[in-house]
């Protein structure tokens, strides 16, 4: 099956030091992931293609999704990017950042000065953004003007408040990363991620990225993955829902070829059209591939 991954990470941790978050105090977990130590490597194009060889998927191209939390450093892992890209091909797009609790000014020279390369197609808001904010408004705007993607994780006790803001802009092209970063797995909290989804999917602009689901149950184990893949693609169709690895960090809970397994075995029931969608048409046309 060829597949666009939608969602990955690579990061140099022996040359540049932009990770703070790979490394937290021992009784910290920022995430809800728990213990990152399995992250604590370098993470380039070589090891990607190793972990996704023989996986049942081939890669034909990926979206890199901004992974830095050092203060500052977003505009760096821009470049750094550029040039992996250049040597190594693999990425087709990447998707940046801002720096959270950052003025509009500098909000406005950061998208600025990313979009300045070939492969840059919008920004990632993860954390440390209020949609009620005039700054994430701003953000709003400009990615709506220069035609950009907004990647965004919206938690299912989040999706009252940016509802308002997402509604004002009809034409921003959004993306809800991680499918919506469910708070657990059980049947309440499954009942809410899926009532946050479904007012989700009632924007048209708005396109589901299954991705992440393991951060969230903490298992690749495909029957568990199962039902959540699978409502992602029940309530947005298969013409605005893609796939992501969310590779190495997904790595934490099991190889790649387990989540292959899950995203296989959970879309067998589709027309290979429709698989063509969710596994590479949709990614290829968002994120302009």
């Amino acid at each position: 099956m060829r597949f666009v991954d939608s969602h990955m990470h690579l990061w140099h941790l022996t040359e540049h030091k932009w990770y703070p978050a790979l490394d937290p105090p021992e009784d910290s977990d920022d995430f809800g992931i728990g213990d990152m130590a399995g992250l604590r490597r370098d993470y380039l194009p070589e090891h990607y293609r190793a972990d996704a060889a023989g996986s049942g998927l081939d890669v034909v191209s990926t979206v890199h999704v901004s992974a830095v939390t050092a203060p500052g450093t977003h505009l760096d892992e821009a470049g750094w990017l550029d040039r992996v890209a250049a040597e190594h091909g693999l990425v087709g797009a990447v998707i940046g950042a801002v720096e959270p609790g950052a003025d509009a000014d500098t909000v406005a020279a950061d998208l600025a000065e990313q979009a300045k390369s070939r492969l840059f197609r919008g920004i990632r808001v993860l954390y440390g953004f209020d949609p009620a904010d005039p700054v994430t408004r701003r953000l709003v705007e400009l990615l709506d003007a220069g035609a950009h993607v907004f990647d965004v994780v919206i938690h299912p006790g989040e999706v009252d408040a940016w509802l308002p803001l997402l509604r004002d802009f009809p034409g921003l092209a959004v993306v809800l990363e991680h499918a919506g970063w469910p708070d657990g797995g059980d049947p309440d909290q499954f009942a809410a991620w899926r009532d946050g989804l479904t007012r989700l999917a009632a924007l048209d602009n708005v396109e589901c990225k299954i991705s992440g689901l393991p951060m969230s149950l903490h298992t690749l184990d495909a029957e568990t993955l199962r039902p959540w893949i699978q409502t992602c693609l029940e309530v947005f169709g298969t013409g605005r829902a893609f796939f992501g690895s969310n590779f190495p960090v997904d790595s934490l809970f099991g190889g790649y070829d387990r989540l292959a397994e899950a995203y296989l075995g959970a879309t067998a029931g589709l027309t290979d059209d429709e698989r063509e969608q969710v596994f590479v048409a949709n990614a290829t046309r968002r994120y302009r591939i």
